[in-house]
């Protein structure tokens, strides 16, 4: 359920970054969110207990939470104007997407 909500809360920031934000001539390097979003989905991973993990699992978390994450955090630094944002969403997302390795939901576990 976390990760669920994350990825759409994700999501819904890239379309309302896309939407409003002015095309950007310069191109932007997405290694440093992505290793940061990659250090929250181990650092999720840790939290939630470190669950065993079948190989479509270990995609979806690392797809959620490197790729999708990355996108997600610019999208929070261009929109809000404050490096610090982008850095948070990316460890927060990160972390969240670790959830998906979990059997059951964690709210009901």
């Amino acid at each position: 359920m976390i990760a669920t909500a994350a990825i759409v809360a994700d999501i819904v920031l890239i379309l309302t970054h896309r939407v409003r934000a002015v095309p950007d001539p310069g191109k932007y390097a997405p290694w440093p969110y992505m290793a940061v979003g990659l250090a929250g989905c181990a650092a999720g991973w840790l939290v939630v207990g470190r669950p065993e993990a079948a190989w479509d699992d270990l995609f979806l978390a690392l797809v959620c939470g490197v790729v999708v994450t990355s996108e997600a955090a610019h999208a929070a630094r261009a929109l809000s104007g404050r490096p610090w944002v982008g850095w948070a969403t990316a460890l927060v997302s990160g972390a969240a997407a670790a959830t998906w390795l979990l059997p059951d939901p964690l709210p009901f576990t």
